[in-house]
């Protein structure tokens, strides 16, 4: 088969949209078929992302959305004439090929007040557009499977969920170790509560912000550290931080490249992710696989991916976050267990899986 891939993603710190093509490329690296696969990219370090393999082949394109989808992507694909093409979220208008779509979750339909309006007008419109078009839907969860089969009309037999996984570098590792690599280059030196991610109101940070402050005034001691790049409506977090004055106690890494996300992980008291809605919560898998007890959200897709091993609160109510985060770090017991239940469930979810499942899609398509 002749597979062209846009991985448009890799390389701008895209968060889970980067990880998947990450795990796509990989498990098709280590698939012995000889196929041979074009990956459109847009940033340089996209090629090392297949470690040199011969079948994979490389084609720049530009960056911005509408020369990429609307003129470059057709063009490339009229000229190369792919038996497959997978892309995500919109694909590119005026192609015969047949098409593998990934739309992760419908959050600019659920909560728009998250998005730009002119990204929000964009994605309702477009994606709406693509999933009719598309030969099949590829998605991280059962509930956005359901979630894209109701809002947009679409046969729930035309999507498939393939989850995603926490790479092999996430597993528990000797703490005092990973505190003191980060004590050392990051300058964090004293015990905290962790939060994965990017940094954007989606994610609901002011909310843990207001938890956190309530906690500390409580008696939680931790500090809190906010690992993510920065995104839209992150100057609103920064001013909730001010107003609680807690700028001393919250520390920005920033984003941190994947060799040294596991320490964050296995250096943390406890992991909180109260997200308002997710199509599947990588951060809250990886947290899991380092034996890391984890605090999340009911709703969306975290119910399903985190099963029995995570506290789970109501994301809009700062008491049930708070509370939460008072209970774990008081109760050794429950944090053994929950370490023990997220290893368990985080092993359900294996990183080969993405590649496999994708090739028995691609080779249906083909028929």
């Amino acid at each position: 088969m002749n597979i062209a891939i846009d991985v448009h993603s890799l390389g701008t710190q895209a968060g889970g949209n980067e990880t998947y093509f990450r795990q796509l490329i990989h498990g098709l690296v280590a698939s012995p078929e000889q196929n041979r696969y074009t990956l459109f990219y847009t940033q340089p370090a996209a090629l090392n992302v297949c470690g040199g393999d011969p079948r994979f082949s490389f084609v720049r394109i530009p960056h911005n959305p509408i020369t990429r989808i609307g003129f470059s992507l057709p063009y490339q694909l009229r000229h190369l004439k792919p038996d497959v093409f997978h892309c995500q979220y919109i694909q590119p208008p005026c192609s015969s090929v047949p098409t593998v779509l990934a739309i992760h979750d419908l959050a600019h339909e659920n909560f728009p007040q998250f998005f730009h309006p002119l990204e929000r007008l964009r994605l309702q419109k477009l994606v709406r557009w693509s999933a009719r078009r598309a030969d099949r839907i590829v998605t991280l969860s059962k509930f956005s499977a359901e979630d894209i089969a109701r809002r947009y009309e679409v046969p729930l037999e035309r999507i498939t969920v393939t989850y995603l996984a926490a790479s092999e570098d996430f597993h528990p590792r000797e703490k005092d170790a990973c505190r003191e690599r980060l004590a050392r280059n990051y300058g964090i030196d004293s015990p905290y509560i962790l939060y994965v991610g990017r940094l954007q109101a989606r994610k609901n940070l002011p909310r843990l912000v207001e938890a956190y402050a309530r906690a500390k005034q409580r008696g939680v001691k931790e500090q809190l550290v906010l690992v993510g790049k920065k995104d839209f409506q992150f100057d609103q977090l920064l001013a909730r931080i001010r107003e609680l004055k807690l700028e001393s106690s919250v520390i920005f890494p920033g984003y941190v490249a994947g060799e040294d996300l596991p320490l964050f992980y296995n250096a943390a008291e406890l992991f909180v992710f109260p997200s308002f809605f997710e199509g599947f919560g990588l951060p809250v898998v990886e947290s899991m696989a380092s034996g890391l007890p984890t605090i999340t959200s009911r709703g969306s897709s975290l119910e399903e991916v985190s099963g029995d091993a995570a506290v789970l609160v109501d994301p809009s109510d700062t008491a049930s976050i708070a509370d939460a985060i008072e209970q774990v770090l008081g109760n050794a017991e429950l944090r053994r267990q929950l370490a023990e239940r997220g290893l368990r469930q985080s092993a359900q979810y294996k990183s080969t899986a993405l590649g496999a499942q994708l090739l028995d899609i691609y080779r249906s398509l083909c028929r």
